[in-house]
């Protein structure tokens, strides 16, 4: 019988510590050693080869890509978020801060497997919505992303994200908007008239600037939107938005005498930006009996109004700052009295 064949010059090896096989193998004449996270030896070899592979097509070539952590991943992140211009650079914060509490900060990202991903999935679902736990989980995949492209790590773990099956069906009614209104303090009842009839997400709304709005026109004009799209809203041809955007005007240069200051939020708390008003709003809903109900909420109800009343979608879509088609029908629910009146013209027009 004749000896097994020896595995070639600088393809690596691998070997047992415990019940877990790990891999040895040279980057640039640097000895590496690292866990394969498994007990099985086909699975390590595998592992192994991916590695080398990686080192044949120049894609592993810094022997300090073994060293980097998650938290290295987050700063990636947080670095591409910030050079792209995308304002969603505090979730990424927030996301990577959870991954840390399960993983570690400082744990190796070749140590985060597809395993552990699954572990993540279920220590989490135990407390929040899968669409929470994906959106952790998206900044997760970015970061193995972009630190592969730039040869910060071998290899990326494989994993899908969770099904999402919480698409919320609220609706604002005119009359239950009105119960809510009136319980809301002064400075919401602005922003709350305004989000209800526009559709606009509620960040955007309170990072509304005087600077963004021709009075004397009655237009809005926004830049830096969440889908990057610049938006031109010609709020005037409403007598409500018209009237809330006069007399908010009238109120705030009033302030600004007072406190000798300039106040650049349209919609504002004793001059300051309107920041976390969730406390306030959940007091006000219950108070009106129609607790569990969100801002968004609003947004779901403007996209139906628009349509209801015979605004075309596009047009639609362009006040509330919805980019695709898709993303509209799913605010855009209809409901049992929008099916109810369309259902109707079908006796109008039959029986004539």
């Amino acid at each position: 019988m004749g000896r097994p064949s020896r595995r070639p010059r600088g393809s690596g090896h691998i070997y047992r510590r415990g019940t877990i096989w790990w891999l040895a193998y040279h980057v640039k004449g640097k000895l590496v050693r690292e866990s394969s996270g498994t007990d099985i030896k086909s699975e390590a070899e595998k592992v192994l080869r991916a590695r080398t592979a990686a080192m044949d097509q120049g894609k592993l070539t810094d022997p300090a890509a073994m060293r980097t952590t998650l938290e290295d991943l987050g700063s990636i992140v947080a670095t591409d978020y910030k050079n792209n211009g995308l304002s969603s650079g505090r979730e990424v914060t927030r996301g990577y801060a959870r991954l840390g509490e399960f993983f570690g900060d400082d744990c190796l990202a070749r140590s985060i497997t597809s395993a552990r991903v699954e572990e993540y999935k279920a220590k989490r679902l135990k407390d929040v919505k899968p669409s929470t736990v994906n959106r952790e989980l998206a900044a997760l995949r970015r970061g193995f992303r972009l630190a592969h492209r730039y040869g910060k790590v071998p290899t990326r773990p494989d994993f899908s994200l969770l099904k999402e099956n919480n698409i919320r069906e609220g609706f604002f009614e005119a009359d239950q908007f009105r119960a809510v209104h009136g319980k809301l303090p002064a400075h919401l009842k602005l922003l709350a008239t305004f989000l209800y009839w526009t559709g606009w997400r509620k960040n955007e709304a309170t990072r509304l600037q005087w600077r963004q709005v021709d009075l004397n026109a009655g237009v809005i004009r926004i830049h830096g939107t969440k889908n990057r799209e610049p938006r031109t809203i010609p709020y005037g041809a409403l007598p409500v938005l018209k009237n809330l955007f006069d007399q908010q005007h009238k109120d705030v240069k009033e302030l600004e005498r007072k406190k000798a200051r300039v106040i650049p939020w349209v919609f504002h708390r004793g001059g300051k930006q309107i920041k976390d008003f969730l406390g306030a709003w959940h007091v006000a809903c219950g108070k009106a009996g129609l607790a569990g109900r969100i801002p968004h909420d609003f947004r779901r109800s403007a996209a139906r109004n628009m349509l209801r009343v015979g605004i075309p979608q596009a047009v639609a879509m362009k006040i509330g700052g919805w980019k695709t088609d898709s993303v509209f029908r799913r605010y855009a629910i209809v409901d049992e009295n929008m099916l109810a009146e369309n259902i109707k013209k079908l006796d109008d027009g039959v029986s004539r």
